[in-house]
């Protein structure tokens, strides 16, 4: 663009002035006056010098100079490109509805970082951090493509920090919470769609959205196979069919009603808050408390885990992108296969108890005892002699403590050592 001072003139002869210059790389045109205002060429260069000046000396700014544009001039662009570009914009329409509110016609430059900051603060009292997190960042993009359309010369959000998110949710059920809310599925009689829809979820792993916007040519019953487009990746994927999924769209095929798996009678598809509304009020009623129709997914991956299916396979299986998303659920498989291991040491403890009966049985240590503590001065030369599975008990008192106890004699396996009974020890002649 070139630089300097132009005139335009309008259909009434009138003249208004602008100059034109460059600030950082950014060609500004700015309106000085009309003509039939007094304003003069004169003028016109004394503005444009001060600008120059103000530029040289760093106290230019922008913001003062161009005209304001308001935040819902922002909406309304955002709006337009947002609806045909981001997946999630079904659901992101109601964020940016919400600042719309906040902001209102404020004009762009005037949207401080403090003024966000002070949202944050006060939605971090009402909301879970992780959802005002996702809010944060649909403000930080609004205000990322203003600058790219020249609306704003800086973002305040960028500064804006998130909250902290110590773990990534990963609720799970139970086996017995499996059953429970299947069970409570099968009684929703207004909506016949739920267990199918619940049980294909558990047994597939497919998000809520990729299984209301499933349609039957995705569907492969002679292959046992479902291909989709992943809602959130783009990426091809194919789910295998087990038996308890194969049963849900027999069920589904039966009551067909339309290109989708999940219809009304009437030939209208199913929506989330329907889903919503039903799965909660399943739930309700099989007790099972802070669960999400997404945590039907973590359960199908965690089942997974827990039953010795490794790592890539799980990841193949939800379709994730890397493996760090499917990492969260390498914590399972450690907990299981250290319950796996602790089966070990109740093993052990059993197998000493039996050891320790099999050596000295209550029975014997009576009889040893009814025998030996009246004489225990004359017992002294007692020895008691592990060989083979038992006990040798030999003395002087042999025949009581046989009589006593009722054991017949010992024979095999027993040595007599008593010292009465050794004698003399052989001589070197009896030994050759």
């Amino acid at each position: 663009m070139a630089k300097g001072i132009y005139e335009r003139s309008g259909k009434n002869g009138d003249v208004t002035y602008y100059i034109r210059y460059q600030v950082d790389g950014t060609d500004i045109k700015e309106r000085v006056g009309r003509k039939s205002r007094g304003f003069t060429r004169e003028m016109a260069k004394d503005a444009l010098k001060s600008r120059l000046g103000d530029i040289a000396q760093g106290h230019f700014n922008l913001e003062k100079v161009r005209k304001p544009v308001p935040f819902s001039k922002l909406v309304e662009k955002y709006k337009e490109f947002a609806a045909g570009y981001k997946r999630g914009w079904e659901t992101e329409k109601y964020i940016v509805e919400e600042f719309a509110s906040l902001f209102g016609d404020t004009p762009l430059a005037e949207v401080t970082t403090w003024q966000i900051e002070k949202w944050k603060a006060e939605a971090g009292k009402r909301l879970n951090p992780v959802t005002v997190n996702r809010r944060l960042t649909v403000i930080k993009h609004m205000f990322k493509k203003a600058v790219e359309w020249d609306l704003v010369k800086s973002n305040p959000a960028t500064s804006v920090k998130r909250f902290a998110v110590t773990s990534e949710r990963t609720r799970f059920l139970t086996q017995d919470e499996i059953r429970s809310l299947l069970a409570e599925c099968q009684e929703q009689v207004t909506s016949p769609w739920l267990l199918p829809l619940v049980t294909l979820a558990l047994n597939a792993g497919m998000r809520q959205g990729e299984l209301l916007k499933l349609k039957w040519e995705n569907v492969d019953l002679e292959r046992e196979s479902i291909t989709i487009i992943q809602s959130k990746t783009l990426r091809r994927k194919t789910i295998a069919i087990n038996q308890q999924a194969r049963e849900a769209l027999n069920w589904l095929q039966e009551n067909r009603y339309g290109e989708l798996l999940f219809m009304w009678p009437w030939g209208i598809p199913i929506g989330k808050v329907t889903v919503y509304d039903a799965f909660k009020k399943a739930c309700r009623a099989a007790k099972i408390d802070d669960f999400r129709f997404h945590d039907l997914r973590h359960t199908f991956a965690s089942h997974l885990v827990m039953a010795g299916v490794d790592l890539v396979t799980v990841k193949e299986l939800l379709g994730h992108k890397t493996i760090n998303m499917t990492n969260r659920y390498t914590h399972l498989a450690q907990e299981h296969k250290a319950q796996a291991v602790a089966k070990l040491e109740d093993r052990y403890k059993a197998g000493e108890n039996e050891t320790q009966s099999a050596t000295v049985s209550p029975e014997l240590k009576e009889a040893i005892n009814a025998v030996l503590t009246p004489k225990l001065e004359q017992n002294r030369n007692i020895f008691l002699v592990r060989r083979g599975r038992g006990l040798g008990i030999v003395n002087d008192f042999k025949v009581e403590l046989e009589a006593a106890s009722g054991f017949e004699p010992l024979h095999r396996g027993f040595a007599d050592l008593s010292l009465n009974h050794l004698g003399t020890p052989p001589s070197k002649r009896q030994l050759t």
